[in-house]
């Protein structure tokens, strides 16, 4: 053994240590244990191995008590600059003298011995009383086990990670969701039944959504999945789903409770799918967006279209006053700018110049893998209440974003 830390592993009481460390105990099992300090939260359970821990976030990950013990002293100030390696040997110094940090005592094995694959997420179906959830109507059976509800008719949904572990659930909470027990879906996604055969792909904010986007078009062969939490690790797990499916485009269909909203939930996953090739950051009244340029002809189509723009909005506006108002146009107008290697942009909290800049970045920089599909209301639960089901024979064609 390298690490001669990791000898203590099976004899360190760690519940022990969460404590001595300030953490706080939020529920208690006959198999788990959920500790929390600040947002962080720790699952402990008892295996054959000794106790063991995992996040939310990564069941399928269990961790011991010295990756603990390095993670908490990693994170603590050191006197006199300490390395890290002589913290981590003094506080072991310190614990061997310590007898109730360890498991000689058999009454402290208060939880049950439970298999070091648990994941106490498995078990909350029957916790609540969780059973699927029937849906009638044409193709409903593509969220056969994929949404739950509990005796009082509440919807679940799951959410799996990269790796199809479980991570929780979330539920339907008056048109938004919430989680449940110690569920993280900052690293998860939600999605439908996958076909034999799959033709489309489609993106949306949450599975509401995703139900309401069903019954409006009735697809065939389509996996809906939805992400919550845009971020990172959710991005690039689309991504890794795209690959999977071995399909050209995503539909991406982001919606929220305005259009303003939506189109920002877009240019947020663009950002992280683009990874350091797309900026943008959440200014008081405008957005402002760096990128890469990636040579001069989708550059100079996107100037060319927020010119147009641009000249539109003046044009509007002389329509209904004598003389502009430069000022007032300059704030409302998209602003393009070269520095050095980077293009920025200056967006207007105004759902056109949103829409339009959008329209035209996707066009010119991703049409090889995404389309953008947008409804005619905020979102696609208002659009099938006032509108039912689509009869169009082009269907999704119908409704791709176009300015």
């Amino acid at each position: 053994m390298n690490n001669t830390w990791r000898k203590f592993d099976a004899t360190l009481d760690l519940p022990a240590l969460m404590d001595y460390f300030g953490l706080v105990v939020q529920r208690k099992t006959s198999t788990i244990i959920c500790y929390q300090i600040g947002k962080e939260q720790y699952i402990v359970i008892r295996t054959e191995f000794g106790y063991r821990y995992y996040k939310p976030s990564g069941p399928k990950t269990k961790l011991t008590v010295f990756d603990f013990i390095l993670e908490r002293l990693s994170r603590t100030d050191a006197e006199a600059r300490t390395g890290l390696w002589t913290k981590i040997e003094d506080f072991y110094v310190e614990l061997e003298k310590k007898s109730e940090f360890f498991l000689n005592d058999g009454s402290k094995n208060s939880l049950e011995v439970v298999d070091i694959g648990f994941n106490h997420f498995e078990a909350l179906t029957e916790e609540l009383s969780l059973r699927p959830k029937i849906l009638a109507g044409v193709g409903s059976d593509i969220f056969q086990d994929c949404i739950y509800e509990n005796p009082e008719g509440q919807l679940y949904f799951p959410y799996r990670n990269l790796a199809n572990t479980l991570t929780g659930y979330a539920m339907d909470k008056e048109g938004k969701l919430s989680l449940i027990a110690e569920s993280d879906i900052s690293k998860s996604v939600w999605f439908s039944k996958v076909p034999d055969t799959i033709k489309h792909l489609v993106v949306l904010r949450n599975p509401m959504e995703a139900m309401a986007f069903h019954r409006r078009f009735r697809l065939e062969n389509v996996v809906y999945l939805t992400i919550s939490n845009i971020n990172y690790e959710t991005s690039k797990l689309l991504v890794q789903i795209l690959k999977r499916t071995k399909l050209k485009k995503m539909v991406l269909s982001f919606t929220g409770s305005s259009k303003i909203e939506g189109y920002i939930h877009d240019l947020m996953l663009i950002s992280f799918i683009n990874d350091s090739r797309f900026l943008f950051r959440v200014g008081k009244d405008h957005l402002a967006v760096r990128f890469d340029p990636e040579g001069q002809k989708p550059l100079a189509k996107l100037h060319n279209e927020v010119l147009k723009y641009n000249g539109s909005l003046a044009k509007e506006y002389i329509k209904y006053n004598k003389v502009p108002d430069q000022s007032l146009l300059n704030r409302k107008s998209i602003v393009l700018t070269k520095e050095k290697q980077w293009v920025s942009c200056r967006i207007p909290f105004e759902v056109n110049a949103l829409r339009y800049f959008l329209w035209s970045y996707y066009r010119n920089y991703m049409d090889k893998t995404v389309e953008i599909v947008k409804p005619v209301h905020a979102n696609w639960r208002l659009e099938f209440e006032a509108n039912g089901v689509y009869v169009g024979t082009e269907k999704l064609k119908a409704f791709r974003m176009a300015v």
